[in-house]
């Protein structure tokens, strides 16, 4: 491997192994699948791919609907044509692959699975930025851009694990509930955080967004440790007949 790609491939990759190691350490109790998690990590990756394409398209319908340069359209941009687009790829990963498995029947796994997903998107991201832009700009995306991603992973991860507890507990209406905040809240929290970094906005709002980051940080590592050191079982999904309403014996 050349020197120049080791350049990009430590700075770019290094704050991902580090950060999921580090969520996946946490969870004590009975760990995931190493191999469930990385293919979460890798479909992240992939679902990564198509985002930019889907997001360039966003920016032109929104311009029919919002002024050109105007507040509107940049929160809109960040919002729905960024955020929303990003976020809902990681979350059509845990749908496609991890809400369903067994071994989704833990707390704390909604958020090992939600950040394996998240940081799969991140590093692939990480490695095009670095590529395109060069090595300068690693230190800033290890320091923001990377924990930004684990930070929308954490909410998702706590929805979607309330989400599937409520399942477990036949509340179909609390699982309605806590998949749409699944994908709502980290949405929104990625918009603001995007929004207070567009380089079209006037203003400079480098201290909002610093202590931005630093307040959603502390909430998410504050969820992360209440989660795994209260870890425990969702329950069995009962497999229904759904003619009879019957419970079916496995």
């Amino acid at each position: 491997m050349s020197s120049s790609l080791y350049a990009v491939l430590v700075p770019a990759l290094l704050p991902v192994i580090l950060i999921i190691f580090y969520i996946y350490k946490k969870d004590k109790v009975e760990k995931e699948p190493f191999g469930l998690v990385l293919k979460t990590l890798i479909w992240g990756a992939i679902l990564s791919l198509p985002c930019a394409g889907i997001e360039s398209v966003m920016e032109v319908i929104l311009k029919f609907f919002f002024e050109e340069g105007s507040v509107q359209l940049i929160a809109m941009d960040n919002i729905v044509g960024v955020a929303l687009i990003e976020e809902l790829a990681k979350y059509i990963v845990i749908m496609l692959f991890i809400w369903k498995n067994d071994n989704f029947d833990y707390r704390y796994d909604g958020i090992v699975y939600a950040a394996a997903a998240s940081l799969g998107f991140a590093a692939l991201e990480n490695v095009l930025y670095l590529i395109q832009f060069g090595t300068d700009i690693s230190l800033g995306r290890a320091l923001f851009a990377i924990p930004g991603h684990t930070t929308f992973s954490v909410f998702m991860g706590l929805y979607l694990s309330r989400a599937k507890e409520a399942l477990c507990n036949n509340q179909p209406a609390r699982v309605k509930r806590f998949k749409f905040k699944a994908l709502l809240v980290p949405t929104i929290i990625h918009g603001i955080y995007d929004f207070l970094l567009d380089e079209n906005l006037q203003e400079d709002f480098s201290f909002i967004f610093i202590l931005f980051v630093i307040i959603i940080d502390i909430i998410a590592l504050l969820i992360i440790k209440h989660e795994y050191k209260h870890d425990k079982p969702l329950g069995v999904v009962k497999k229904v007949d759904p003619q009879s309403g019957e419970e079916l014996n496995e």
